[in-house]
């Protein structure tokens, strides 16, 4: 387009946004100034994320055979949907009530329809000058209708660009239905056209009578494109892209701090990182880490597979060694491909096959992939997976990012103390992640890929050309798996994603019959992995199950303490050199509810046989649970008799290494997580989990239809020669055949209502009927004090549990370490409210509210929302505190320890309780 000073009469008159009030020096913007400054950030971010094709992929897949001429205008249409954003700023009402313009106090309509907003008159103006294009110089073609529809949506961003959220009202919004509902249409629309002149366009007068004219849109010509994911796609990475660049382009004249770099991989950051993975001799030559990718990359042109079966750890490494080669090799002759699996058992490193299809892919395509995202269910997989991917590809600070509410903020670069430019360069990359490298959970993920919420549809633009890794699929609610399979088929294609799922108990969701047209095959990376490896001795020989318990319905907890204490007993005899020395043994208990580990524990600490009895739930405070972990893994305790007790926190999650395990039973891929736990690194022989039944399981499980197929249609025999076989194909097949038909069933609401919603841009509604977690928790605040750091996996090294930044931010806000290097609960609390009651400019209210978050994260537990646990925990709490998202409970002491989490018993009657 050209110049705004070439269309638009005095153009240089009108401001588009204010300076704050620190920088009063700075001059106004004008109207042309912010136009131009968000298309520079627009055509950057096109530029760094190589949009370009995924738009023109998009617009082609709109309709069969659409012509040149025709997807060249659409894309055109979506273009101009940023340029056209802010053109309603010429509202005179809104140049003298927002930006205090007393040029134009004699022009103000007393009775304006709009007010001082300026969002639907830039509708108003995109719309009529677009569709007067289309209708009038336009030859006609058979795709009028679908430019029309195009131009139609696409004003929807420019409607929405101020809003949080987008809805389900596409329809009502785009049809002017809100203004029409309080102005005669007549009125509105003459008033509006003013404006056109102003933009000297003219308009023919049948154009402006189609606004707020919807029913066109119902016409059968119609109908055929308003039924696609492409255009839900197409409307979403619009407002993507219009919201994110018109942010980035406010900040820099703001704060005087412009951004150039996206956080995107180079052809030179991506050869080093390979040469880091197949060539260094060593990961981390001060720890004494060798790098073994090396022998992998050395060996694969001539290696021949050996696959041993007798257990060592010779073998072991052998077999991690071969599927690492096959993993290569199968990336190498599928790398077009953009769907793949990785099916590894536990002990064979999934995280290093994960890094080396990921290293694979980055160099075949030379940067045409230039971002990776890691996504897991748990934070403390982010946090585990997060040391190990920076130390084995050799990142630096500034190339990787975890993503979630415990990390807070990340410092980019060198900081200098107070500096608040700094907290704000930060804060921009944080909220738009601009890492090469970023691991989130699936929530957080899935999210981007449905969201209706602005600042989460912040990164939809960011997705498209990257390599996704899911790990632990399974760990979420069947019910949602056909939507999961949906949206990774989808953005694979629409967005050129490279989708890799990973687990030891994977789930084939590619057998999930929801994408009706022809679609792309699942690669498998380790193809006949069950064989090779699952079933090898030095995998399947890991850990032993033990039935004895099973189907016990009269279990009592002093039976299965002396159960607990008697195998321990008879391990202590066993010697495996340092990793497990003789009269040591590390055995873990794991409950379906809080309620039953605390009851154990006071039964099991009266056989006075452990050394150290750890409970580890769901509302142990994360310093703590990080002192638990350490403490396992520290080398130095691993000469003692250690317990720990623990509810389902721990079964994907945590990185440690037991002896034995007892669990309550449940469905069989959470049983086998928790045999994920016990020996890990597969270098002790005996090792054994017991199964015993004393919970009900159907107090968690009971909507979910691994738990009712199991119970209905899986007997123990089946049920111990999955878990032995790791045949879990068996339980998943049952699955997707029952959710198969039932999404091919009519007049129940399945899949294909979820689909319809997309597909009619309910934007809402595709969000909120997508939720991989349903429960509602209650936020608790415990105001104690936390150590700074803590003892680390070795002795004499510390762990960090307040951050340098957060430290910083602490310090600025008057709290500083006690004499026991100590941060206060209630000092912390304090700021925290003081945010809320005080004014801050926005960016660095933002700033605070992310470091504050994190900060925050480490007083706070989550339990399950219902009346009664509230109406029990009121007893505990201060009410004037807790009205601001947490509740803050001042008499923590009656009912709270650091060891053992909360007294569940305390919250009298409430059988919810029991399985905090």
């Amino acid at each position: 387009m050209p110049a705004l000073n070439s269309y638009l009469l005095n153009a240089g008159n009108y401001y588009a946004h204010l300076p704050k009030n620190e920088n009063g020096n700075i001059p106004k913007e004008t109207l042309e100034q912010h136009v131009v400054l968000v298309n520079c950030y627009f055509d950057m971010l096109v530029s760094a994320h190589y949009l370009d094709s995924i738009i023109d992929g998009l617009i082609s897949a709109l309709t069969a055979n659409i012509d040149v001429d025709s997807g060249n205008y659409i894309k055109q249409l979506f273009v101009y949907a940023i340029v056209f954003h802010d053109f309603g700023k010429i509202n005179e009402r809104f140049q003298v009530d927002k930006m205090g313009n007393k040029l134009y106090e004699q022009n103000i309509f007393s009775n304006s329809p709009i007010g001082s907003s300026h969002s639907s008159l830039g509708a108003f103006i995109y719309l009529t000058r677009h569709l007067n294009e289309i209708i009038t110089q336009k030859k006609p073609n058979p795709f009028h209708p679908l430019l029309i529809t195009c131009c139609i949506y696409l004003s929807y961003s420019i409607f929405k660009h101020h809003s949080n959220k987008l809805s389900d009202d596409s329809i009502y919004t785009i049809g002017f239905a809100e203004l029409s509902a309080r102005n005669n249409i007549e009125d509105l629309r003459g008033f509006l056209s003013t404006y056109l002149a102003k933009y000297q366009y003219q308009v023919e007068p049948q154009i402006i009578q189609l606004i707020g004219n919807d029913k066109f849109l119902n016409h059968p010509l119609f109908k055929p494109y308003l039924n696609s994911f492409e255009l839900y796609a197409i409307c979403r990475l619009n407002f993507s892209l219009l919201t994110a660049a018109d942010y980035l382009a406010t900040n820099e004249y703001m704060n005087a701090l412009p951004i150039d770099d996206f956080g995107v991989l180079t052809k030179e950051q991506i050869n080093k990182l390979y040469n880091n993975v197949s060539q260094r001799e060593w990961i981390n030559e001060e720890a004494q880490k060798k790098n073994y990718n090396k022998a992998v990359y050395d060996e694969i042109g001539n290696h021949q597979c050996q696959n041993p079966s007798e257990k060592s750890g010779a073998n072991l490494n052998i077999l991690r060694k071969e599927m690492a080669i096959e993993v290569i090799r199968n990336t190498r002759m599928h790398y077009q491909n953009n769907l793949f699996f990785i099916e590894a058992p536990t002990g064979g490193g999934k995280t290093n096959l994960s890094i080396l299809a990921t290293v694979e892919l980055l160099k075949i395509f030379e940067g045409k992939y230039n971002k990776v995202f890691y996504v897991f269910p748990f934070t403390t997989l982010i946090t585990q997976t997060y040391a190990a991917v920076k130390e084995i590809l050799g990142l630096t600070e500034g190339e990787i990012i975890e993503l979630h509410s415990k990390a807070g903020m990340k410092e980019h670069g060198e900081q200098e103390d107070d500096n608040y430019g700094d907290d704000k360069l930060n804060y921009i990359n944080h909220l738009f992640v601009n890492y090469p490298f970023c691991l989130l959970s699936h929530i957080r993920f899935f999210d981007i890929l449905k969201t209706n919420e602005k600042e989460a549809n912040y990164l939809l633009h960011r997705l498209a050309n990257s390599i996704v890794i899911i790990d632990e699929l399974q760990s979420y609610n069947p019910a949602h798996w056909d939507k999961v399979i949906y949206f990774i088929r989808q953005y694979a294609v629409k967005f050129n994603i490279k989708f890799i799922l990973m687990s030891a108990t994977l789930p084939k969701l590619d057998k999930l019959q929801v994408v009706k047209q022809d679609v792309e095959d699942f690669i498998y990376l380790l193809p006949d992995a069950k064989k090779q490896y699952f079933n090898n001795p030095n995998f399947s020989g890991r850990v032993r199950f033990n039935f004895d318990l099973f189907d016990r319905t009269d279990l009592a907890l002093e039976e299965l303490a002396e159960k607990v204490v008697e195998a321990s007993k008879e391990y202590l005899s066993y010697d495996f050199g340092q990793v497990k020395p003789v009269d040591s043994v590390y055995t873990i208990v794991e409950f379906i509810y809080k309620q039953s580990s605390a009851d154990f524990y006071n039964i099991i600490d009266e056989h006075k046989f452990f050394d150290e009895i750890f409970v580890l739930s769901g509302t142990i405070l994360e310093h703590r649970r990080k002192d638990i972990i350490n403490y396992l893994k520290n080398p130095a305790n691993r000469k003692r008799k250690i317990l720990l007790i623990t509810t389902q926190v721990v079964e994907a999650g945590v990185d440690i290494d037991m002896d034995l395990g007892f669990k309550d039973r449940s469905i069989i891929d959470s049983d086998e997580q928790l045999a994920g736990r016990i020996n890990r690194n597969v270098n002790k022989e005996y090792c054994t989990l017991y199964l015993f039944n004393y919970n009900k399981e159907s107090v968690i499980y009971g909507k979910d239809q691994r738990f009712k197929i199991t119970r209905e249609q899986i007997k123990a025999e089946e049920y111990r020669r999955i878990l032995e076989q790791k045949d879990f194909d068996t339980l998943y097949d049952k699955i997707f055949n029952a959710r198969n038909e039932w999404n091919y069933k009519e007049m129940v609401e399945n899949f294909s209502d979820y689909e319809t919603a997309i597909q009619r841009l309910r934007f809402r509604s595709v969000h909120e009927k997508f939720k991989l977690i349903e429960q509602k928790n209650i936020s608790c605040f415990i105001p104690l004090d936390i150590p700074i750091s803590i003892d680390g996996t070795v002795v004499g090294v510390k762990e960090t549990i307040f951050s340098a930044i957060e430290l910083n931010f602490l310090k600025r806000n008057g709290i500083h370490p006690n004499e026991n290097d100590e941060i206060s609960g209630r000092a912390v609390f304090d700021v925290y409210l003081s945010s809320i009651h005080n004014k801050f400019e926005f960016t660095q209210q933002q700033i605070r509210r992310k470091v504050l978050q994190s900060i925050m994260s480490k007083y706070v537990f989550s339990i399950f929302a219902s009346n009664k646990i509230e109406n029990e925990l009121i007893h505990f709490y201060d009410k004037d505190k807790s009205e601001y998202g947490y509740m803050y409970l001042e008499r923590w002491k009656d009912i709270y320890s650091i060891e053992q989490g909360l007294d569940a018993r305390k919250l009298i009657g409430i059988e919810e309780s029991q399985f905090l």
